[in-house]
């Protein structure tokens, strides 16, 4: 691919000839990955990519837009654009224009440094370190750098934005099959920055304590008035889906989200507070503004209970009659849609060990299996426990096989018994406490 700087300015030109509103996004990034599958490496790859995507406004009024990562495809992109055009999206946006942008760190050279034996060493001490305690089990790890990631924003209004970020991301899994019984734990971590060896430390000892806790198999309790107490990776895969799904400002547009008509009212606990946040620094979602050249700020969704405002785009909050906030993302073959950065959930007064210390007899949500059953838009969950396990006299007695749960987020988060004071950042796009709740429903088999 051309160098991007003269591709953008280039496209932007071509695309004058079939609309006087355009807008070229350009993206050129070079990343290293090692995988481990089954406990031995098994592949090292290093890739360069860089593509471009016009988007255009016709005459007609309505979206036209095309991609490509082929350099010999690049002076077809307006005619395919304007082709496209004729069955568009009616647009109900006009192109932002150069506005002042907040400074956010959202790279680190030291990533570059990274070897390949750098990260073939992360990989095999993983793998040794959970082998040495549990020697049946199978691992995969995924160990990725994002050396360079660069992408220009360019449109015919006058905005032009560059962003740069780096990233580094390991997940780390393990599976112990015994008889008809198979075990899966899984956790990852990732940043802008280098991972550290405390990073490192703290992922496996997770996914090791998951492993020690899970050698037990027990039987869960049944009901609605059970303790249920949310890890943060249980928050990340189990309540914020359907709730952030209320906040999607596609979902407000076409009438399905039932917060339409509660923005500024208390609808959950006054202890929650939530807010997306792509100015914090050293994040895979920190950015200075969004992919359509919006200014990025922190975006309150709830604060102490009450409902803030909706993720918007310019098409959506053109629909809802609202300002756009910064929140359209999109990848280089799609067009911006509403999604969070870096998602927040204010830390609470209680640790951990007292929060499940108090519970008497209930479960703990680690890992879902078929999340997202339910009407999600509604705000109801239900799915099954892939890795659960039972509280008993405040201690963790096992892990719980063939239990689902359900409920609906808005109850269940209007119900919220303790807050963790401690948090996590979970799998890179949050950071979340855990929360201990009830309202949801235990079923097993």
């Amino acid at each position: 691919m051309a160098n991007i700087q003269d591709t953008s300015e280039r496209l932007l030109q071509s695309a004058a000839d079939v609309s006087s509103s355009a807008e070229v996004f350009s993206v050129e990034s070079e990343s290293r990955s090692v995988q481990f599958e089954a406990n031995r490496a098994k592949n090292v790859t290093t890739r360069q990519s860089a593509g471009s995507a016009l988007r255009i406004v016709s005459g007609n009024g309505r979206v036209g837009f095309a991609s490509t990562t082929d350099d010999t495809r690049l002076p077809e992109l307006a005619q395919r654009a304007a082709a496209v055009s004729e069955y568009g999206a009616e647009a109900q946006f006009d192109f932002p224009s150069q506005s002042a942008l907040p400074e956010v760190a959202s790279a680190d050279d030291q990533v570059a440094h990274i070897t390949e034996d750098d990260i073939l060493a992360v990989g095999e001490g993983i793998v040794e370190r959970v082998l040495a305690e549990f020697p049946d089990a199978l691992c995969d790890v995924h160990v990725t750098t994002v050396m360079r990631h660069r992408q220009r924003l360019i449109n015919s209004a006058g905005a032009d934005i560059v962003g740069f970020g780096t990233h580094h991301s390991i997940s780390a899994g393990a599976e112990i099959i015994s008889g008809t019984d198979m075990l899966s734990v899984w956790d990852g971590t990732s940043s802008a920055a280098v991972l550290s060896p405390d990073d490192v430390d703290a992922l496996v000892e997770r996914l090791l304590t998951n492993l020690r806790n899970a050698q037990r198999i027990v039987n869960a309790p049944t009901g609605k008035d059970i303790p249920v107490f949310f890890t943060p990776q249980g928050v990340a895969g189990t309540l914020l889906p359907p709730l952030l799904s209320g906040f999607n400002g596609q979902n407000v547009a076409t009438g399905a989200s039932p917060l339409i008509d509660r923005w500024g009212d208390k609808v959950l606990e006054d202890s929650l507070t939530i807010y997306d946040d792509p100015l914090r620094p050293m994040t895979s979602g920190s950015r200075r503004s969004d992919d359509e050249g919006v200014a990025a700020r922190r975006i309150p969704l709830v604060t102490d209970g009450v409902i803030g405002e909706p993720l918007l785009d310019l098409q959506t909050a053109a629909k809802c009659g609202m300002t756009p906030n910064g929140c359209g993302l999109r990848g280089l073959s799609t067009t911006p849609s509403p999604n969070t950065s870096f998602v927040c959930v204010e830390p609470g007064n209680s640790s951990d060990a007292d929060m499940i210390g108090g519970i008497d007899r209930g479960i703990v949500v680690q890992q879902l299996l078929g999340a997202g059953q339910g009407n999600q838009l509604g705000g109801d969950f239900r799915a099954n426990l892939s890795l659960g396990f039972l509280v008993e006299s405040g201690e963790v007695a096992g892990r719980v096989k063939d239990t689902m749960i359900s409920g609906n987020v808005y109850e269940v988060l209007s119900d919220i018994e303790g807050i963790s004071s401690e948090t996590q950042t979970v799998w890179g796009s949050s950071e979340l406490p855990a929360v201990l709740c009830r309202g949801v429903e235990v079923a097993a088999a």
